[in-house]
């Protein structure tokens, strides 16, 4: 009796071989041939999964945010301060920069394409980013309120300089390979430390 087949295992690898490609060779120079040989199937077999390239890299982008977006969610129920969510959820996203980063060579190579062609940004990536700074914006609302956080912060211009770490941790992921996690945490808590209001910061040193 034949083994039954795992197709979401299957479909997981089909991914996973075709970042690494994508990463190696670039997104617009590799063709299915190249991906089917790749990911050790006929192309006939890897049609059955996927489409097109750009559906397996949509796929790619749906592994990694809802991986994450299943830690921010847990991070947000917790019971922890305003201000120690925020910087899990800091912590989470470099995480997940720093160990996908063919992945995030991949999406820096696609949106660089996109934009050269004038094609719009890919709608799953808008949708997380929008979706994360939604989820800090409230965090520090929440921090600022609770008396976390100083008054004087602005939640709006709090939220774009901490996704502006993010930014700049996936471009040097991207473009130098010699970014470090450590690095962007230490940077990171830098910038929340700012944030706190006076009794919050002494108290961190008591």
């Amino acid at each position: 009796m034949p083994k039954p087949i795992n197709h979401a295992l299957r479909k997981h690898r089909i991914v996973s071989e075709s970042v690494k490609l994508f990463a190696e060779k670039g997104f617009a120079q590799v063709n299915f041939g190249m991906l089917a040989e790749a990911c050790g199937v006929s192309r006939t077999l890897l049609y059955t999964y996927f489409k097109d390239k750009r559906e397996i890299f949509n796929e790619a982008i749906d592994e990694v945010t809802s991986r994450v977006a299943e830690k921010h969610a847990e991070v947000v129920k917790s019971r922890q301060s305003a201000d120690a969510k925020i910087r899990q959820i800091c912590i989470t996203v470099f995480a997940m920069l720093f160990d996908n980063r063919d992945f995030i060579c991949v999406v820096a190579d696609v949106l660089s394409d996109y934009r050269r062609k004038g094609i719009s940004a890919v709608e799953k990536v808008v949708r997380h980013t929008v979706g994360l700074k939604h989820m800090i914006y409230a965090l520090l609302e929440e921090a600022i309120a609770r008396g976390e956080y100083d008054k004087s912060v602005n939640p709006a211009s709090a939220t774009g300089l901490i996704y502006s770490q993010f930014e700049a941790a996936a471009l040097r992921i991207a473009v130098t390979g010699n970014a470090e996690l450590s690095e962007s945490i230490d940077q990171m808590d830098s910038i929340l430390f700012s944030f706190r209001a006076a009794e919050t910061a002494a108290r961190r040193f008591r």
